[in-house]
C-alpha cells in the first residue's frame, strides 16, 4: 500500500501527476507567462508629452574672418563675447564675404560653437542694409526679402548684371544712392 492511500478520500482521486489538480495547471501557466508579463509591462513608456525637436536660436553680431585662406575660422563677436560659428560649406562661404557685416544667425548652439542654419544681414557701418535676392521686375531691378519684395529706385548700375545674386544694399531704396555688397553670387 502507498502512502497515496492514506490521504482521506476528498483528497486523492487517484494517481497524482504533474497535471492532476487544476491549480497546479494554473500554478504553471502563470509560472510560465509571468516573465513576459513583467518584460511586457517593463518596455512600455509613458507617450511623450514634449517635442523632441531642437528649438533653434539665434545671436546678433559682427561676423569676423580669421585664419589663412586654407584654414578660414568664422566668429561671431558680441560686446565682449565672441562665438565660433559652423556652418555648410555654402552658408560658410556666403559668411566669409560677411566680415565686418552685423548678422543675425539662426541655428543651435553647442559647448564649442554655434550652428548656423541661416543669417540675415542687419547692419553694415552702422547704418541698416536689406538682405535679400537680387531679382528683374518688370525691367525695374527688385530686392526679394523674407518679407516681400521691394522696387530699388536708383541701384547701383552694376547690379543689373547681378541678378539672381543673394546681396545686401544700404542706403535709401526708393531714391538711392546705395551701397551693396555681396553675399551669394548669381549662378
Amino acid at each position: 500500500m502507498s502512502w497515496f492511500n492514506l490521504l482521506p478520500r476528498t483528497y486523492h482521486h487517484g494517481p497524482i501527476t504533474l497535471f492532476s489538480s487544476q491549480f497546479l495547471r494554473a500554478s504553471m501557466v502563470l509560472g510560465a507567462l509571468a516573465p513576459f508579463m513583467m518584460v511586457a509591462t517593463a518596455c512600455h513608456h509613458a507617450p511623450r508629452t514634449s517635442s523632441a525637436v531642437i528649438e533653434p536660436d539665434s545671436l546678433r553680431g559682427i561676423v569676423s574672418v580669421t585664419g589663412t585662406a586654407f584654414e578660414q575660422r568664422l566668429v561671431l563677436r558680441s560686446g565682449n563675447s565672441s562665438t565660433p560659428l559652423s556652418a555648410s560649406t555654402s552658408d560658410s562661404a556666403a559668411l566669409s564675404r560677411m566680415g565686418g557685416v552685423e548678422v543675425l544667425v539662426i541655428g543651435t548652439r553647442s559647448p564649442n560653437f554655434f550652428r548656423v542654419e541661416h543669417f540675415t544681414a542687419l547692419n553694415v557701418g552702422g547704418s541698416p542694409v536689406v538682405d535679400g535676392v537680387l531679382r528683374n521686375d518688370g525691367g525695374r531691378l527688385a530686392l526679394e526679402t523674407t518679407g516681400g519684395t521691394i522696387l530699388l529706385g536708383n541701384p547701383p548700375t552694376a547690379l543689373r548684371d547681378m541678378i539672381g545674386a543673394r546681396i545686401w544694399i544700404g542706403g535709401p531704396l526708393d531714391r538711392g544712392p546705395n551701397s551693396y555688397g555681396v553675399i551669394v553670387p548669381a549662378r
